[in-house]
């Protein structure tokens, strides 16, 4: 745990400063862009080494090496050039816990505020605990798996932990994301499925809220009470979510750890934050950078397909009507009472976002509805009246049909039964009486379930089969043997000596079926009963 965040924390920092020290402003210099930007700069880093040790054709030892050597250089180099902005960043991090704190009304209300936002980060948090996360079309366990035990890089198919026969396409390898969390969750010793499921996404919600506060202080500037406020309804609008699984909530909070989460999370909203900056401060070196870098990073995180939050659906229910209509009757409210005239670039921003209302789950659509629902509360002069208007928005975003995405998943408490915990634990302990690899066939959720557990266990066929959008960057091909195998194993309850005799022809070691083997299909392909447990019978050979 020490050492996931001390990488998480301290490497993205000192590597930030190089592109900080870029601006010509660096007193508006703050810790949470310089950590962004380092963040893209390890990207950067990242692909880098990976297309090292893809062309020179050489394990993820060498992998973690290099990149180790390369992060550990970049960011004593990065201090000693930068040392000077270093201190400036550290003595603003001071002046922040030593300064005078407010007095009166004022305080209260920051304090409330400051409550609120707290209450909504721990819900937010909770998510991760509570429900399951989606990994029926991610690979990105069995990835890490068989990177870390086979010491290769991309050289076994993860969701069967067999040798790749054709390949990979090569496109696909330029993928550093799994080999950087690879090499992470080697450093930091954790349980796979406490660093994928459980520290990632943590770490992906605080990176969101660092990136959106960052737009917060874009925005509104000096103004710090609207900051928080903003925030406020930035974290209630990602919480309700739109009910879909192409949601920004959704991937923030089931799928935090892929590729594109991360886009949607960090690489694109950064990336835009800094040519936003580029364009209002005339920054143009360290605008025309920050953007290289964020392409970079989005190649990083995703090569091919842009993240699915961000594509156009054929159906309405994707789409946020709800937080767009919410949005536009706040700034109509706002404009009538405050008879404010807009700037230019405040026109051209909220248009911007709001517009990405219209896209499914469009992340952009949350910083438009968040700064127009900051802009109706600024209406209401007490306090009082503030709290009427925040309770008719939370009334308006539920009635405008938008619900909490929690309901896409099942609660963990409930979802793994005592009969798949029993099975699991029987085929481990199975497997740990066999030298080498074993290689298991049974129904596709004990199958999925097994490669995820347990590194030596191989499969004959993956869930890339019963899941159809899955593991795309895979070249190789099933053969007939396996595809039928697959087609019996759906009905195995009904023809369970058949099954039995397919894999042995496969030469599987394990098998988990329904239904019990005839006393002839056991003595003629070699299988024996190995116990039985709640709705299964185990064998092996």
């Amino acid at each position: 745990m020490v050492w996931f965040l001390v990488s998480i924390t301290v490497f993205p920092v000192s590597m930030g400063l190089t592109l900080m020290r870029l601006k010509k402003e660096k007193e508006t210099v703050t810790l949470k862009q310089c950590y962004l930007a380092g963040l893209l700069c390890l990207s950067l880093l990242g692909e880098i080494v990976s297309c090292a040790a893809i062309q020179l054709e050489r394990g993820f030892s060498f992998y973690c090496g290099l990149l180790g050597a390369a992060v550990v250089s970049c960011s004593v180099l990065s201090v000693l050039l930068h040392h000077k902005l270093a201190r400036r960043l550290l003595g603003n991090c001071k002046y922040m816990f030593t300064r005078i704190p407010e007095t009166g009304k004022k305080r209260r209300r920051r304090y409330v505020e400051w409550g609120i936002l707290l209450v909504l980060c721990i819900i937010l948090a909770a998510g991760y605990f509570l429900y399951v996360p989606d990994t029926g079309n991610d690979t990105m366990a069995e990835t890490i798996s068989v990177t870390v035990m086979t010491d290769t890089v991309f050289q076994y198919n993860p969701v069967t932990g067999q040798i790749l026969r054709y390949g990979m396409y090569p496109v696909y390898k330029f993928t550093s994301l799994p080999l950087m969390y690879s090499a992470l969750y080697r450093l930091c010793g954790m349980p796979l499925s406490f660093f994928l499921y459980c520290a990632v996404p943590l770490w992906m919600l605080c990176v969101s809220f660092a990136v959106f506060s960052e737009w917060g202080r874009a925005l509104f500037g000096a103004q710090k009470e609207k900051r928080q406020l903003f925030l406020i309804f930035l974290f209630l609008l990602i919480m309700m979510g739109d009910g879909e699984k192409t949601s920004y909530a959704y991937h923030l909070l089931h799928g935090a750890w892929k590729g594109s989460t991360l886009a949607a999370v960090l690489v694109i909203p950064f990336g835009v934050y800094i040519a936003y900056e580029m364009f209002t401060g005339r920054e143009w070196l360290y605008g025309g950078v920050g953007i290289l870098l964020a392409l970079s990073g989005l190649l990083f995180a995703r090569p091919l397909f842009p993240p699915s939050c961000f594509v156009f659906g054929a159906a309405d229910s994707g789409k946020q009507w709800g937080t767009l209509l919410l949005a536009v009757l706040a700034l109509y409210l706002a404009r009538e009472k405050t008879k404010k005239r807009w700037k230019k670039s405040e026109v051209y921003l909220l248009a911007f976002c709001l517009l990405s209302g219209l896209v499914s789950g469009g992340a952009f659509s949350l910083l438009g509805t968040a700064y127009a629902a900051v802009c109706l509360w600024s209406i209401a002069e007490e306090w009082q009246r503030g709290a009427v208007v925040f309770a008719s928005l939370l009334l308006f975003i539920c009635m405008a049909g938008t619900v909490l995405p929690f309901r896409a998943q099942t609660p963990k408490k409930w979802h793994i039964s005592p009969a798949d915990e029993e099975i699991q634990d029987k085929i481990t302990a199975l497997a740990e009486n066999y030298e080498g690899d074993v290689m298991l066939v049974g129904p596709a959720s004990v199958m999925e379930e097994a490669r995820i557990r347990s590194g030596k266990i191989i499969l004959p066929y993956g869930k890339d089969l019963w899941y159809t959008d899955c593991n795309r960057e895979i070249a190789d091909i099933y053969t007939e043997k396996e595809l039928m195998l697959f087609e019996q194993m759906k009905i195995d309850y009904k023809q369970p000596d058949t099954v039995a005799a397919m894999a042995a022809g496969l030469e599987c070691n394990l098998l988990v079926i329904r239904e019990t083997l005839s006393r002839e299909a056991m003595d003629q392909y070699g299988w024996q009963e190995a116990g039985r447990t709640e709705g299964y019978a185990v064998y092996c050979r």
